[in-house]
Protein backbone atom coordinates (compact mmCIF):
# COMPACT_ATOMS: atom_id res chain seq x y z
CA UNK A 1 0.00 0.00 0.00
CA UNK A 2 2.53 2.74 1.17
CA UNK A 3 4.68 1.65 -2.15
CA UNK A 4 1.31 2.24 -4.38
CA UNK A 5 0.86 5.76 -2.60
CA UNK A 6 4.39 6.17 -3.24
CA UNK A 7 4.33 5.77 -6.82
CA UNK A 8 0.99 7.79 -7.46
CA UNK A 9 2.62 10.96 -5.49
CA UNK A 10 5.47 10.36 -7.98
CA UNK A 11 2.98 10.58 -10.85
CA UNK A 12 0.99 13.45 -9.77
CA UNK A 13 4.45 15.52 -9.15
CA UNK A 14 5.02 14.96 -12.61
CA UNK A 15 1.71 15.83 -13.72
CA UNK A 16 1.68 18.93 -11.96
CA UNK A 17 5.13 20.11 -12.04
CA UNK A 18 7.38 17.90 -14.66
CA UNK A 19 4.72 18.20 -17.43
CA UNK A 20 3.98 21.76 -17.75
CA UNK A 21 7.73 22.90 -16.89
CA UNK A 22 9.06 20.77 -20.00
CA UNK A 23 6.02 21.72 -22.13
CA UNK A 24 7.16 25.53 -21.52
CA UNK A 25 10.58 24.83 -21.76
CA UNK A 26 9.78 22.89 -25.48
CA UNK A 27 7.83 26.03 -26.41
CA UNK A 28 10.74 28.75 -25.49
CA UNK A 29 13.34 26.93 -27.18
CA UNK A 30 10.85 26.03 -30.67
CA UNK A 31 10.41 30.08 -30.30
CA UNK A 32 14.55 30.68 -30.02
CA UNK A 33 15.26 28.16 -32.82
CA UNK A 34 12.75 29.97 -35.01
CA UNK A 35 13.91 33.70 -34.26
CA UNK A 36 17.35 32.79 -34.88
CA UNK A 37 16.89 30.98 -38.72
CA UNK A 38 14.17 33.17 -39.44
CA UNK A 39 16.37 36.00 -38.59
CA UNK A 40 13.39 38.50 -37.67
CA UNK A 41 13.60 41.84 -36.74
CA UNK A 42 13.20 41.84 -32.79
CA UNK A 43 10.93 45.23 -32.91
CA UNK A 44 8.63 41.90 -34.84
CA UNK A 45 9.34 39.34 -32.71
CA UNK A 46 11.82 39.18 -30.00
CA UNK A 47 13.44 35.89 -28.57
CA UNK A 48 12.87 34.87 -25.42
CA UNK A 49 16.72 35.07 -24.85
CA UNK A 50 16.74 39.15 -25.79
CA UNK A 51 13.38 39.24 -23.78
CA UNK A 52 14.85 38.36 -20.79
CA UNK A 53 17.67 39.87 -20.97
CA UNK A 54 15.99 43.20 -22.30
CA UNK A 55 13.61 42.70 -18.95
CA UNK A 56 16.36 42.62 -16.38
CA UNK A 57 17.83 45.68 -17.42
CA UNK A 58 14.72 47.42 -17.12
CA UNK A 59 13.97 45.48 -13.71
CA UNK A 60 14.09 48.36 -11.72
CA UNK A 61 11.14 50.34 -14.10
CA UNK A 62 8.61 47.45 -14.30
CA UNK A 63 8.85 47.10 -10.54
CA UNK A 64 8.55 49.96 -10.25
CA UNK A 65 5.03 50.00 -11.99
CA UNK A 66 4.18 46.35 -10.96
CA UNK A 67 4.32 48.15 -7.56
CA UNK A 68 1.94 50.25 -8.56
CA UNK A 69 -0.52 47.50 -9.98
CA UNK A 70 0.15 45.35 -7.46
CA UNK A 71 -1.51 48.18 -4.88
CA UNK A 72 -4.44 48.64 -6.89
CA UNK A 73 -5.48 44.48 -7.29
CA UNK A 74 -4.69 44.47 -3.89
CA UNK A 75 -7.85 47.17 -3.30
CA UNK A 76 -9.88 45.92 -5.76
CA UNK A 77 -9.79 42.37 -5.50
CA UNK A 78 -10.43 43.06 -1.41
CA UNK A 79 -13.24 44.88 -1.91
CA UNK A 80 -14.82 43.10 -4.93
CA UNK A 81 -14.52 39.88 -2.26
CA UNK A 82 -16.44 41.49 0.29
CA UNK A 83 -19.16 43.59 -1.26
CA UNK A 84 -19.78 40.25 -3.20
CA UNK A 85 -19.55 38.01 -0.54
CA UNK A 86 -22.61 40.06 1.41
CA UNK A 87 -24.64 40.39 -1.50
CA UNK A 88 -24.86 36.88 -1.80
CA UNK A 89 -25.98 36.63 1.32
CA UNK A 90 -28.63 39.07 0.73
CA UNK A 91 -29.32 37.33 -2.57
CA UNK A 92 -30.40 34.06 -0.56
CA UNK A 93 -31.62 35.97 2.10
CA UNK A 94 -34.59 37.23 0.37
CA UNK A 95 -36.10 35.78 -2.72
CA UNK A 96 -37.52 39.30 -3.90
CA UNK A 97 -34.10 40.97 -3.80
CA UNK A 98 -32.84 37.59 -5.78
CA UNK A 99 -35.27 38.04 -8.26
CA UNK A 100 -35.00 41.68 -8.86
CA UNK A 101 -30.79 41.40 -8.57
CA UNK A 102 -29.73 38.24 -10.22
CA UNK A 103 -30.98 39.42 -14.22
CA UNK A 104 -28.53 42.34 -13.57
CA UNK A 105 -25.80 40.81 -12.21
CA UNK A 106 -25.89 38.70 -15.17
CA UNK A 107 -26.47 41.37 -17.85
CA UNK A 108 -23.43 43.20 -16.22
CA UNK A 109 -21.26 40.54 -17.51
CA UNK A 110 -22.21 41.62 -21.61
CA UNK A 111 -20.96 45.15 -20.66
CA UNK A 112 -18.11 45.78 -22.68
CA UNK A 113 -15.53 46.54 -19.89
CA UNK A 114 -12.64 48.27 -22.35
CA UNK A 115 -15.48 50.96 -23.52
CA UNK A 116 -16.52 51.62 -20.18
CA UNK A 117 -13.29 52.33 -18.44
CA UNK A 118 -12.74 55.62 -20.27
CA UNK A 119 -16.06 56.25 -18.58
CA UNK A 120 -14.64 56.08 -15.07
CA UNK A 121 -11.56 58.07 -15.84
CA UNK A 122 -14.29 60.84 -16.54
CA UNK A 123 -16.70 60.23 -13.78
CA UNK A 124 -13.99 59.81 -10.98
CA UNK A 125 -10.69 61.02 -11.96
CA UNK A 126 -6.72 59.34 -12.47
CA UNK A 127 -6.74 58.20 -9.49
CA UNK A 128 -7.08 54.77 -8.17
CA UNK A 129 -10.48 54.38 -7.67
CA UNK A 130 -11.24 54.06 -11.54
CA UNK A 131 -9.37 50.95 -11.27
CA UNK A 132 -10.75 49.36 -8.27
CA UNK A 133 -13.94 49.80 -10.12
CA UNK A 134 -12.91 48.16 -13.09
CA UNK A 135 -11.33 45.14 -11.04
CA UNK A 136 -14.79 44.79 -9.64
CA UNK A 137 -16.40 44.66 -12.81
CA UNK A 138 -13.78 42.00 -13.51
CA UNK A 139 -14.02 39.79 -10.45
CA UNK A 140 -17.38 40.35 -8.57
CA UNK A 141 -19.77 38.29 -10.92
CA UNK A 142 -17.74 34.71 -10.18
CA UNK A 143 -17.80 35.56 -6.81
CA UNK A 144 -21.38 36.39 -6.06
CA UNK A 145 -23.01 33.65 -7.98
CA UNK A 146 -20.53 30.78 -7.27
CA UNK A 147 -21.41 31.62 -3.70
CA UNK A 148 -25.05 32.49 -4.13
CA UNK A 149 -25.35 29.00 -5.65
CA UNK A 150 -23.46 27.33 -2.70
CA UNK A 151 -25.72 28.71 -0.38
CA UNK A 152 -28.61 27.70 -2.84
CA UNK A 153 -27.39 24.50 -2.99
CA UNK A 154 -27.47 23.54 0.98
CA UNK A 155 -29.13 20.13 1.37
CA UNK A 156 -32.68 20.31 2.86
CA UNK A 157 -32.82 17.09 5.17
CA UNK A 158 -29.70 19.45 7.04
CA UNK A 159 -31.36 22.50 7.00
CA UNK A 160 -34.54 20.78 8.71
CA UNK A 161 -32.97 18.89 11.25
CA UNK A 162 -31.04 22.12 12.42
CA UNK A 163 -34.05 23.81 13.10
CA UNK A 164 -36.02 20.80 14.39
CA UNK A 165 -33.05 21.31 16.88
CA UNK A 166 -34.37 25.30 17.65
CA UNK A 167 -31.40 26.31 15.21
CA UNK A 168 -31.69 30.35 14.52
CA UNK A 169 -31.13 31.84 11.13
CA UNK A 170 -27.90 32.50 11.97
CA UNK A 171 -26.69 29.31 13.37
CA UNK A 172 -28.10 28.38 10.26
CA UNK A 173 -25.58 29.80 7.73
CA UNK A 174 -22.85 29.99 10.69
CA UNK A 175 -22.56 25.74 11.00
CA UNK A 176 -24.17 24.74 7.80
CA UNK A 177 -25.08 27.14 4.80
CA UNK A 178 -21.72 29.09 5.00
CA UNK A 179 -19.58 25.70 5.76
CA UNK A 180 -20.73 23.78 2.38
CA UNK A 181 -21.18 27.01 0.13
CA UNK A 182 -17.36 27.47 1.01
CA UNK A 183 -15.79 25.05 -2.23
CA UNK A 184 -18.41 27.09 -5.15
CA UNK A 185 -17.11 30.61 -3.28
CA UNK A 186 -13.45 29.36 -3.86
CA UNK A 187 -14.31 28.29 -7.47
CA UNK A 188 -15.93 31.86 -8.19
CA UNK A 189 -12.99 33.35 -6.46
CA UNK A 190 -10.20 31.36 -8.38
CA UNK A 191 -12.07 32.70 -11.37
CA UNK A 192 -11.61 36.04 -10.35
CA UNK A 193 -8.41 35.78 -9.22
CA UNK A 194 -7.38 35.26 -13.02
CA UNK A 195 -9.06 38.20 -14.08
CA UNK A 196 -8.23 40.65 -11.26
CA UNK A 197 -4.78 41.65 -13.17
CA UNK A 198 -6.00 41.89 -16.16
CA UNK A 199 -9.15 44.84 -15.05
CA UNK A 200 -5.99 46.69 -13.30
CA UNK A 201 -4.20 46.74 -16.53
CA UNK A 202 -7.39 47.83 -18.85
CA UNK A 203 -7.87 50.31 -15.81
CA UNK A 204 -4.46 51.80 -16.14
CA UNK A 205 -5.01 51.89 -20.38
CA UNK A 206 -8.11 54.27 -19.60
CA UNK A 207 -6.00 56.65 -17.72
CA UNK A 208 -3.25 56.66 -15.29
CA UNK A 209 0.17 57.38 -14.88
CA UNK A 210 2.11 54.48 -13.51
CA UNK A 211 1.31 51.14 -13.56
CA UNK A 212 1.91 47.70 -15.62
CA UNK A 213 -0.52 48.86 -17.97
CA UNK A 214 1.18 52.10 -18.49
CA UNK A 215 4.33 50.60 -18.94
CA UNK A 216 2.91 48.03 -21.72
CA UNK A 217 1.75 50.63 -23.23
CA UNK A 218 4.72 52.96 -23.35
CA UNK A 219 7.24 50.37 -24.95
CA UNK A 220 4.46 49.35 -27.63
CA UNK A 221 4.77 52.80 -28.65
CA UNK A 222 8.55 52.96 -28.57
CA UNK A 223 8.64 49.83 -30.43
CA UNK A 224 10.66 47.74 -27.48
CA UNK A 225 8.37 44.25 -27.95
CA UNK A 226 10.57 43.00 -25.95
CA UNK A 227 9.55 45.06 -23.19
CA UNK A 228 6.16 44.32 -24.03
CA UNK A 229 6.70 40.42 -23.74
CA UNK A 230 8.80 41.04 -20.33
CA UNK A 231 5.81 42.92 -18.71
CA UNK A 232 3.66 40.61 -20.32
CA UNK A 233 4.89 37.23 -18.76
CA UNK A 234 4.79 39.94 -15.04
CA UNK A 235 1.19 40.66 -16.00
CA UNK A 236 0.95 36.80 -16.43
CA UNK A 237 3.15 35.83 -13.08
CA UNK A 238 0.73 38.55 -10.72
CA UNK A 239 -2.10 36.51 -11.99
CA UNK A 240 -0.69 33.50 -11.57
CA UNK A 241 0.21 34.67 -7.72
CA UNK A 242 -3.11 35.43 -6.65
CA UNK A 243 -4.39 32.11 -7.93
CA UNK A 244 -1.93 30.20 -5.97
CA UNK A 245 -2.87 32.41 -2.76
CA UNK A 246 -6.60 31.74 -2.96
CA UNK A 247 -5.54 28.13 -4.07
CA UNK A 248 -3.57 28.03 -0.46
CA UNK A 249 -6.18 29.83 1.65
CA UNK A 250 -8.47 27.32 0.28
CA UNK A 251 -6.82 24.17 1.37
CA UNK A 252 -6.85 26.01 5.09
CA UNK A 253 -10.37 26.69 4.73
CA UNK A 254 -11.78 23.48 3.66
CA UNK A 255 -9.09 20.75 4.13
CA UNK A 256 -11.02 18.30 4.16
CA UNK A 257 -11.69 18.82 0.22
CA UNK A 258 -8.94 18.04 -1.18
CA UNK A 259 -7.83 15.22 1.51
CA UNK A 260 -11.45 13.44 -0.42
CA UNK A 261 -9.77 14.12 -3.41
CA UNK A 262 -6.21 12.81 -2.82
CA UNK A 263 -7.36 9.65 -1.51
Amino acid sequence: MRRINSVSSWRRWFIDVVAPVSLTLIVLIGWQVYVWLSDIRPEVLPGPIRIVRESVESAGAIWAHALVTMSEVGAGFAISVICAIALGMLLDLSSPVRRALYPLIVASQTVPIPVVAPLMIVWFGFGILPKIIVIGLFTFVPIVLGFAAGLAATERPTLNLMRTLGASRWQLYRYVKIPAALPDLFTGLRIAAIYAVLGAIFGELAGATDGLGIFLEQSRLSFRTDLVFGAIFVVALLSYLLFLAVVLLERRAIPWRFQRRET
